[in-house]
């Protein structure tokens, strides 16, 4: 009687059973995006990450709420689209190491997307300094050595010299 003090009106009541209704399908689908991020999928994610965005926004939530669950989403599709860029990035620099070009060439592409991707959702400037430099080094390596003879080093021709210092005595 004393103690309760507190007034809510019939639209909070609404607003947090809604939220209440809502919770365990978004968690569900925050769990999912999840997985899609830790398994580099970032066209999944996208697609998933939208389509959420989109349900909580005609759902009428309060704007805490929708504040809050948007900002999980982009911490996830940030993550995403970094470990995609790292793992494209390094696997550009192997495949540059290797001598594959063409495959080093798609990794660079593919990192530089990705890189793109990360920093629409506010990834660190340092980890673009970071990126951009593996991929300059990526850039850089590989397509050096000739994979056969040259005309600084020709193939070798000449027969292979027999042992005719001393012959060796059969005992």
């Amino acid at each position: 009687m004393f103690g309760n003090t507190e007034t809510r009106t019939v639209e909070d009541d609404a607003a947090i059973r809604r939220i209440h209704e809502l919770a365990p399908a978004v968690n569900g689908a925050l769990f999912q995006i999840k997985k899609q991020a830790e398994s580099g999928l970032t066209r999944r994610c996208e697609a998933s990450a939208t389509s959420l965005k989109e349900v909580i926004r005609s759902a009428k939530l309060p704007n805490a709420y929708t504040d809050e669950t948007t900002g999980a989403l982009d911490a996830l599709m940030m993550h995403a689209y970094m470990k995609v860029t790292a793992e494209a990035s390094m696997a550009a620099i192997e495949a540059g190491l290797e001598d594959e070009i063409d495959r080093r060439t798609k990794k660079i592409k593919e990192a530089r997307e990705n890189l793109s991707g990360a920093m629409r959702y506010k990834a660190p400037k340092s980890f673009q300094r970071k990126c951009e430099r593996m991929l300059e080094t990526a850039l850089f390596s590989g397509g050096i050595r000739a994979k056969g003879p040259t005309k600084a080093k020709p193939l070798d021709n000449t027969p292979p010299v027999e042992n005719c210092a001393k012959p060796v005595l059969a005992i």
